[in-house]
């Protein structure tokens, strides 16, 4: 624990269970050396680590590396959530000497507490490429249920939402869009506008993306399949846990 948090009162501590998944790094207009990820928490159990290094693949890197520690927090005296820092470097290796540092990030994972299981892309710092890194994170309470807090806001311009994301709250937006002016039509209109078909390139190319990922002929499992398996297997296990234990 922290010597700034010796002196807090125990109604403005609280602990948290942290799971994040580094998952891959696109947009890397490079083609060689290995690549791996250094980062550092802050007021948390385990506070550093790194990802095994990996190769470069179609300008995309794949780690699918988890992390799962505590973190103690503290709430401020205006009920807002102490800062949780998780900050990223991420590096090239060349021929097992020259090391270059791409890009880093830094995020408030307290910005997340309560939001379930978050998945998004985020843009390097200080990166020359516009580089993204694919995080999942879920931060989920674990002391004092009854305090009262409030999160910080999740700051926007950090996080990246790609071509096959847009599109699809595109369509969702004009679907929704189009059932409101249904609704305010009479039963002979409604019937024909329903008829009317989406575009084949707005439907399609989503799912297009999804299966032309530069990781989809390896044997190992998709990004997908790796956060629904680390965190299907942490609810399994809370569930065999006993409340007395």
């Amino acid at each position: 624990m922290p010597f700034s948090q010796l002196f807090v009162s125990k109604d403005r501590k609280i602990d948290f269970e942290l799971t994040i998944l580094i998952q891959d790094l696109t947009n890397v207009p490079l083609v060689s050396g290995l690549y791996y990820v250094k980062y550092r928490l802050k007021n948390t159990a385990h506070s550093s680590g790194m990802t095994v290094r990996a190769p470069i693949r179609d300008h995309c890197i794949f780690w699918g590396h988890p992390i799962s520690t505590m973190a103690h927090l503290v709430i401020s005296k205006q009920r807002i959530l102490g800062t949780c820092e998780l900050k990223l470097d991420v590096f090239q290796e060349i021929a097992g000497k020259d090391t270059t540092l791409i890009g880093s990030l830094t995020i408030n994972l307290s910005e997340y507490a309560g939001l379930g299981l978050t998945s998004r892309r985020y843009l390097l710092d200080n990166c020359k490429f516009n580089s993204t890194i694919k995080l999942s994170i879920r931060v989920d309470q674990r002391s004092n249920p009854t305090i009262e807090y409030t999160t910080p806001p999740v700051k926007k311009q950090q996080i990246f939402t790609d071509i096959p994301t847009m599109i699809t709250e595109r369509t969702e937006r004009s679907a929704d869009t189009m059932s409101l002016s249904n609704s305010q039509l009479n039963t002979t209109d409604t019937l024909n506008v329903s008829h009317i078909k989406k575009s084949q390139s707005a439907v399609s190319l989503p799912r297009y993306c999804r299966q032309v990922s530069p990781f989809g002929d390896l044997d190992d499992p998709s990004p997908t399949d790796l956060v629904e398996q680390l965190f299907r297997q942490k609810s399994i296990d809370s569930q065999h846990v006993s409340p007395g234990s």
